[in-house]
């Protein structure tokens, strides 16, 4: 298909659901355009235009730009492109985002808490907010110059699905090209063989919890009628916890009738919810209240004792008001709870220490020069630490990155001085 030079590059406009069959329409297009279309991932590039349509296309038929329009921000007055929505029924389509939002890594919040059924109510609140938006968006008044794919008509008859994409494109579509473009692409889907299209079956799903996800299905599909989805447990919301959840993180969700303050409404329906807990406690600290938001907290962490944002906040409450950390907060489960914020884990340390726990403040120490090397303060304190327990030789290579990091430090100095004295090191003090 040789590229008209009369005509200007085509320009595609993903607005898609996650989990909702984008890559696999991706590959489709890719297979069947060859090196003639351009392909913007848009999330990970490091120098992406990010210019709607795509400004990196002169010597391309069609570009195909990646979008979940996570912010809403996506323009769609782009009249001479052709937008491709893409969703999905919200159960499978929560189930399959479930499985990857749970790979574990240093660099997202603690798996321990994201593995609970507080975490996964919190989530599934956020998810919902996110299917309303978009089909406020994208479904109530629908973009002309759009073509909308269904997830299951996209599996189940991938042709027709994206035949008029094609069309759109170039003009007509080459139909033994076409099969061969939604063969190659279904055999690499998921790096295994073509299999034939079958739903999935949500029962089977490791993250199948019937309760969460029923209050779920059931806010969507009364707030999103027009993508039309059939419901799988035809229950309700009105009185869940998830409904409360929602109300906490969206401040657009009108309040129940007869209620006034939004955090006491989501408090009402998700009691005890550490999240809500969190959130109450920040209003108590704003108000003054350090007391009153530290018991709520403590409660946040004995209910779910890997909640990290409850350490993170009653470690500000406490260096604020002056006031030690509770002994439920300087527990093993508070290496599990903060990995993402080292800072904090150094603070749990220090009150460790003061509570005469060295083996949990040696371990608090250690994941924190882990997960931040250059942080001085637990290196230091690691370092006073494993000397204080006779571990010299250990201490010796945190002293020197701790007086690496702050070379005029006179704790540092002093301190490298002695391990050197005590290990016969030639090393002397500056």
């Amino acid at each position: 298909m040789p590229i008209d030079e009369q005509r200007a590059p085509r320009a595609l406009i993903g607005a898609s659901i996650p989990r909702s069959g984008h890559h696999f329409l991706q590959r489709m297009l890719s297979r069947y355009f060859k090196d003639e279309i351009f392909y913007c991932e848009w999330y990970t590039p490091r120098h992406c235009c990010k210019n709607v349509p795509c400004t990196r296309r002169p010597d391309h038929v069609v570009t195909y730009q990646k979008s979940h329009d996570w912010d809403f921000s996506l323009n769609q007055k782009v009249s001479d492109a052709l937008y491709l929505v893409q969703f999905r029924h919200p159960v499978p389509e929560a189930l399959s985002d479930r499985d990857l939002a749970m790979r574990d890594s240093i660099e997202k919040p603690s798996l321990d808490y994201r593995l609970t059924k507080d975490c996964y109510a919190w989530w599934l609140a956020g998810k919902a907010i996110y299917f309303r938006k978009f089909h406020d968006k994208w479904f109530r008044n629908r973009v002309p110059n759009s073509v909308y794919l269904n997830y299951d008509n996209l599996l189940q008859h991938p042709g027709a699905s994206i035949g008029p994409v094609i069309h759109w494109v170039s003009g007509h579509v080459d139909e033994q090209r076409l099969s061969k473009a939604i063969a190659e692409a279904s055999a690499s889907r998921g790096g295994q063989s073509a299999q034939p299209f079958s739903p999935r079956i949500i029962e089977d799903s490791r993250h199948y919890d019937r309760e969460l996800l029923a209050a779920f299905e059931a806010y969507v599909l009364e707030r999103c009628p027009q993508f039309e989805f059939k419901s799988e447990f035809s229950d309700s919301y009105r009185n869940h916890d998830i409904y409360g959840l929602i109300l906490a993180q969206d401040p657009e969700e009108p309040l129940p009738s007869g209620d006034k303050d939004r955090l006491d409404a989501a408090a009402r329906l998700a009691p005890g919810h550490p999240e809500i807990a969190a959130l109450l406690a920040k209003r108590e600290l704003d108000r003054g209240n350090a007391s009153e938001a530290i018991a709520l907290l403590e409660a946040a962490v004995t209910r779910n004792p890997c909640f990290g944002t409850g350490y993170r906040l009653l470690v500000q409450v406490c260096k604020a008001s002056g006031q030690p950390l509770p002994a439920c907060f300087t527990g093993s489960h508070a290496l599990l709870a903060c990995t993402k914020n080292p800072d904090v884990l150094v603070e749990i340390a220090d009150a460790m220490l003061l509570q005469e726990r060295v083996v949990n403040a040696i371990a608090a120490l250690s994941v924190a020069t882990v997960l931040d090397p250059d942080n001085y303060r637990a290196n230091y304190l690691l370092a006073k630490v494993l000397v204080n327990e006779g571990r010299w030789a250990q201490a010796r290579q945190y002293a020197d990155k701790a007086s690496e990091l702050k070379p005029k430090n006179k704790k540092s100095i002093r301190l490298l001085a002695n391990i050197a004295k005590h290990l016969g090191s030639p090393r002397e003090a500056a």
